[in-house]
């Protein structure tokens, strides 16, 4: 199995005339984009007439989310972040290969609370809401052809995270989550292939799941 992922934390340039990242009337820009990518190498013995075959898997992703926020009180901000994901997936499996595209499409609200050691480091909580559209389409040969399929799933979730928050400088701010607790909703039609919806409480503490972001502030008096 060889694996690599790249969480690449990119941002807007912008200025700040101001002595308080977190205070009124401060505003934040950043762009997180994200790509992985994954292969997988395997040999497949049969046991009944010992022939043998190669499975490679392969996928991808790509993603961009841009972020703003605007603090409505002091040590409290609110904002907004839209998300598209472009995924990718192959299985050469020589029997039964399987090509996938999908396309998400999410957008998120949320509201943070700012608690500062100082000036420079401290911690940031608050509720979010966020809702995701997932198109995906699953295509096989010709001689498989019956199983292309088209799935649309939309997805509702809410929830409360924790991270850190740390201002190197007056203008670049850098924030790491920690935690987070989720309510998802989760509406699938997989068209000839039936339709169903699940509900799912999650919790992560310090996983992998949880997210790097660096943004710039800009805009106080």
């Amino acid at each position: 199995m060889k694996k690599i992922l790249f969480l690449i934390p990119a941002f807007l340039l912008a200025f700040q005339i101001s002595k308080a990242q977190t205070e009124k009337g401060t505003q934040t820009l950043g762009v997180n984009l994200n790509f992985s990518y994954q292969k997988s190498d395997n040999l497949s013995i049969n046991p009944s007439d010992h022939s043998t075959q190669t499975l490679l898997d392969k996928h991808t992703l790509f993603g961009v989310a841009p972020t703003y926020s605007y603090f409505i009180a002091n040590k409290l901000d609110a904002g907004a972040t839209l998300g598209y994901d472009y995924q990718k997936f192959d299985n050469s499996d020589q029997s039964y290969p399987q090509k996938r595209r999908q396309h998400d499409y999410s957008a998120s609200v949320f509201l943070r609370k700012y608690f500062m050691y100082n000036d420079k480091f401290g911690i940031r909580t608050g509720p979010y809401l966020t809702y995701a559209r997932y198109d995906s389409k699953d295509t096989y040969p010709i001689s498989a052809s019956i199983n292309d399929n088209i799935s649309k799933s939309d997805s509702y979730v809410t929830g409360v995270n924790l991270g850190l928050v740390y201002y190197p400088s007056k203008c670049l701010g850098v924030a790491v989550t920690l935690a987070d607790v989720s309510y998802n909703h989760n509406k699938t039609n997989n068209g000839a292939n039936g339709h169903g919806t699940s509900d799912n409480v999650n919790f992560n503490f310090i996983s992998n799941n949880l997210g790097l972001s660096v943004f710039y502030v800009f805009g106080t008096k």
